[in-house]
Parts: C-alpha cells; structure tokens; sequence
C-alpha cells in the first residue's frame, strides 16, 4: 500500500487538533477534580471561574469526539485503503472496531449520548442535570483512554 502525503497531513492534522481538545479537556478536568461526584448544592455553591470550567469540559469532550468521529477515523481509514466512503457511521465504527482501532462500537454510541445531553442550554440547574455531567465525568475518562490508545497505534504505525 503506498501512502500519499496528503493523506499522512490529513491524519497528522487531526491527530494534532485531538491532542489540543485532549489537552484542554484534562486541564478542566484537573481543575474539577475535586467536585466530583458533584451534588446540587455542590454545584450551586461553585465560584464563576470553577463553573467556566464545566464549560471547558463540555465543548473539549464534545469537540473531541466530534474531531475523532469526523476527521481522524475517516483520515485513518484513507491510509488503510479502507472502502469508507458513502457508508453509514455505524459501520465505519463497526469496521474500526474490527481492526481494533477502537473497543466498541456500543462504547462510542454511548459516549455521543453523554455528548448530546449537553447540546441545549438550561437556564436551571436540576438533578437531570447534575447526573449528566457526574456521567461527563465517567466518560471524559473513557473517551480519554479510547484517544490515547488510538494515538498511540497511529504514532507507532505512521510516525
């Protein structure tokens, strides 16, 4: 199979955009660390600067995902010589799966799900809520690992 360099650019360029997210992401992470598992009146007692920070892991998890779900597994899947084209997201992630690139489909599935309970802005703050973001939480670890082990079979496959 022979590469062409725009497609290693392509796939360096978002492997880069991914570890800007990841970066940014676990900062806010650090900076939260200490919330969780978060509580109403924990919540409700947060200074403006702690709250920005759930901000920053809201947008970092989503654009993470949203980065490696668009840009890194089709990029990755051209150098493969894999038929990706026109196919449904489902069965990129299943052929992913496949070739072992990432655990479970079902896995990435559910992490859209945590994604998109954050896409509508509340002006109230309720239990529904404050379960979405300890779930954050959980899955900013798991999307976390997912990356850093696709990126280290990219870096030791492409570098």
């Amino acid at each position: 199979m022979s590469l062409k360099a725009s497609d290693i650019d392509k796939l360096h360029e978002a492997v880069a955009v991914c570890r800007l997210h990841e970066q940014k992401m676990r900062y806010a992470l650090t900076q939260l660390q200490q919330v969780f598992p978060l509580t109403i009146e924990t919540y409700l007692q947060l200074e403006p600067v702690q709250l920005s920070f759930f901000d920053q892991l809201i947008l970092r998890f989503s654009k993470l995902q949203d980065c490696m779900g668009t840009k890194l597994f089709s990029s990755l899947l051209s150098i493969l010589g894999e038929d990706y084209k026109n196919k449904a997201f489902i069965d990129i992630l299943n052929r992913l799966e496949q070739l072992q690139y990432i655990p479970s489909t079902q896995e990435w599935l559910l992490l859209r799900e945590t994604r998109n309970i954050f896409t509508n802005e509340y002006p109230y703050i309720n239990q529904d809520i404050i379960d979405g973001l300890n779930i954050l939480h959980v899955h900013s670890t798991l999307l976390l690992s997912i990356w850093l082990n696709l990126e280290e079979r990219i870096t030791n496959k492409f570098h």
